[in-house]
């Protein structure tokens, strides 16, 4: 058989007509969770594949809840409890009071929570770092806090968030120190007090964990000292314990190298690494942070006469125009919050149970925690793609 180059002509009794142009479209897929960030102190932070319907939000229809009598979340006598919402640009906080590493459960209603397009949220829940969803609209997003498998903590800021995983193993009173503090509250509402970059030759850190942001500054509260623990470099991506001269005087303080500084394993005996930045948004936060502009806060102005001014020599702000002679707190590297994470995991393993969304009338009849008349103090001692450098983190 042979084939022939030659194409077959139309005879004169046969019509070719033009293909009318065509233009396909897609449907709009329906909004998924992408990222969820549940710390142990009772708020959830969530990010969405896109805008939502703000309208379809409330403390009913996106609202946190502890378990009942039974002591088992997921069952009919769940308590909701009284939960501020609050969201903006794709991007939610669920917070309710409640003692440190109570477990509790997160719910989104898709009966009701749509997105821009009308849609009902895709919300089934496929795993950490997963977005959720089956690709259909409708489908509850319902996870519970679970067990951690390593430790990490998440700092708010006001360049974004820092995901740190600490190295438990490699340094356990450093690690054990920091999530006391974390686990009061200390660090909430402080901010980065010292900032060091350079061309060359001198330290690229962030330094912060000592003070409340005000002015005039406050004091973060702090406990005795700790034992050196070396082992681990300052290299990018790190965060290691600030000390005084004594190499077993750290307390509360603590900085992020955002650059490598080597030199600091061991110059005055050196300086404990006890965690690393766990993905790129992270480390790219703390660098934005490290290139705001930098003031000698205590040559002049507000915090001169500070009781605290002798810290503020190397002072970050958030605005370039902004002096010694006219900062407020308003332009304060801030830090909002510093929680240890728990893990999340599917309120009902089963695809049949996740997929159903709690009827309005059976809502109606589950019991609501009353919003506490003081917030409750307690004292204790997944995401975006991993940066592979810091794999290593416990």
């Amino acid at each position: 058989m042979t084939v022939s180059s030659q194409s077959k002509q139309p005879s004169s009794s046969q019509v070719v007509e033009e293909l009318e142009n065509r233009i396909l479209c897609r449907a709009p897929r329906p909004v998924e969770v992408v990222t969820d960030y549940l710390d142990n102190r009772g708020t959830a932070f969530l990010t969405f594949s896109q805008p939502l319907d703000k309208s379809t939000l409330s403390r009913k229809t996106a609202a946190i809840y502890l378990a009942g009598t039974d002591g088992v979340l997921g069952t009919a006598d769940d308590l909701r409890t009284f939960t501020t919402v609050s969201y903006s640009k794709g991007r939610m906080s669920l917070s309710a009071a409640m003692a440190i590493n109570t477990p509790y459960r997160v719910k989104l209603n898709s009966s009701i929570i749509k997105d821009v397009n009308g849609l009902a949220l895709d919300g089934e829940f496929n795993g950490e770092g997963v977005g959720s969803g089956d690709g259909a609209a409708g489908g509850d997003y319902d996870v519970k806090t679970v067990t951690p498998r390593k430790l990490r903590v998440r700092f708010w800021t006001t360049e974004g968030y820092v995901n740190v995983g600490l190295f438990n193993h490699t340094t356990p009173a450093t690690v054990d120190n920091f999530l006391h503090y974390a686990n009061e509250g200390a660090w909430d509402q402080t901010f980065f007090h010292r900032s060091e970059h350079s061309t060359g030759g001198g330290l690229d850190i962030i330094q912060g964990g000592g003070f409340i942001s005000s002015i005039p500054t406050g004091d973060v509260h702090s406990h005795t000292g700790i034992g050196l623990e070396l082992g681990n470099s300052n290299v990018q991506g790190t965060i290691a314990m600030a000390r005084t001269s004594d190499p077993n005087s750290a307390t509360n303080q603590w900085f992020f190298n955002t650059k490598s500084n080597t030199v600091l394993d061991t110059v005055g005996g050196g300086y404990t690494v006890f965690g690393a930045v766990l993905d790129a948004e992270s480390l790219a936060t703390i660098t934005r942070i490290n290139n705001y502009k930098i003031i000698n806060a205590a040559a002049s102005g507000p915090l001169s006469s500070d009781p605290n001014a002798g810290n503020f020599q190397e002072f970050p702000v958030t605005d370039s125009t902004i002096t010694a002679n006219n900062v407020t707190a308003n332009f304060f590297a801030n830090i909002t919050r510093v929680g240890q994470l728990f893990d999340a995991g599917a309120t009902f393993p089963s695809g049949a149970q996740r997929s159903v969304s709690t009827p309005a009338a059976a809502q109606a009849t589950q019991a609501v925690v009353a919003p506490p008349t003081a917030a409750a103090t307690a004292f204790s001692t997944a995401g975006p793609k991993r940066n592979p450098l810091f794999d290593d983190a416990d």
